[in-house]
């Protein structure tokens, strides 16, 4: 399937305002959004940058015509913004994609995930804050990450699964300061409302060590680090 082209295609919606108008416009648009969003994921960049781009003109042209109005425009070009935004996403997945390549390997057959990165093992929550976007590919018999340095260089590398000693999952905790309940709290429920009840917070992350001795750790929500688990697992 040429994702692109659905891309574009996809990008024509504003022209349905010629049929549907007003809030069925909005609803019949915000799920076909939300159904090919989950369907171009880890299609690359230029999928979700023409799609982005294509969903502005249309409604550009929308408005030069009449036939379309302001609250549909604002609301396009949040749309529009959020697939610019997973265009950026897209990119740091295409760069891994391209070294897996440039490797040998059909970069179609390993399974992706964002993560944050560190090197040594992570003792507590407050060590978070400290690492950086990556991102991680698991294929046959191999892993592979790359992530961002503070230069704005890539770093990448392919790890056999020879090369692991071992890897394990286990939780981190970090002290929570006391949090005096707010009047605001009663019409727009605080973030952290699953943890005020608890002295400490506690999350999980994953470890891989190498057999040279190297550590490295990745940290995202636990659902997502138990997939990596069970895809390591099945190396």
């Amino acid at each position: 399937m040429n994702y692109l082209i659905l891309s574009i295609i996809l990008g024509l919606i504003p022209f349905i305002q010629l049929f549907v108008k007003g809030w069925l416009f909005f609803g019949v648009s915000l799920i076909a959004f939300i159904i090919y969003y989950q369907i171009l994921k880890l299609k690359g960049k230029e999928v979700f940058s023409f799609l982005a781009g294509t969903i502005i003109g249309s409604e550009a042209i929308a408005l030069l015509f009449g036939f379309t109005n302001y609250f549909i425009l604002f609301y396009l070009l949040v749309v529009s913004g959020i697939f610019l935004v997973a265009a950026n996403e897209e990119k740091k997945f295409d760069i891994l994609k391209n070294y897996i390549r440039n490797n040998n390997f059909k970069p179609e057959n390993w399974r992706y995930y964002h993560l944050f990165f560190g090197r040594g093992e992570i003792s507590s929550i407050e060590e978070i804050g400290k690492l950086l976007s990556s991102t991680l590919a698991i294929g046959n018999n191999y892993i592979a990450y790359s992530f961002k340095m503070p230069n704005g260089d890539y770093f990448n590398q392919i790890i056999y699964k020879n090369e692991i000693e071992s890897y394990n999952l286990y939780d981190i905790k970090g002290n929570q300061e006391f949090y005096y309940p707010k009047i605001r709290d009663l019409f727009l429920p605080n973030k952290r409302i699953r943890t005020l009840h608890k002295p400490f917070l506690e999350s999980f992350c994953l470890t891989i060590a190498l057999k040279n001795g190297e550590v490295i750790s990745f940290y995202e929500e636990p659902d997502v680090l138990q997939k990596i688990i069970d895809d390591l697992d099945n190396l």
